[in-house]
């Protein structure tokens, strides 16, 4: 195993942390979702990273399929998620 399949897999897991942290608390707060939602995109581009190197192991499939995985089910249970990072990241600019 490389390094890029073990940060991908570190990042994978703290996007879904900030994701879980965002549905136990009681209010939304944006900047953690986007946080999540950047720390899930870094771990799906070391994915992808990982698999064009060929690094030896199984662990950027699972890390590449967990991010798949992971997107689909914020956007099943939690649609408004998706919808209010691109409105908030519109009114930024």
């Amino acid at each position: 195993m490389k390094s890029s399949s073990l940060w991908s897999i570190l990042f994978i897991v703290l996007g879904l942390f900030f994701f879980g942290l965002n549905w136990i608390m009681e209010s939304y707060f944006e900047s953690i979702v986007l946080i999540g939602a950047i720390f899930l995109l870094l771990g799906g581009v070391l994915s992808f990273i990982a698999i064009l190197k060929k690094e030896k192991g199984s662990l950027k499939f699972i890390s590449f399929a967990s991010f798949f995985i992971i997107l689909f089910l914020i956007t099943w249970f939690e649609p408004f998620q998706v919808i209010r990072i691109i409105a908030w990241l519109k009114n930024i600019t």
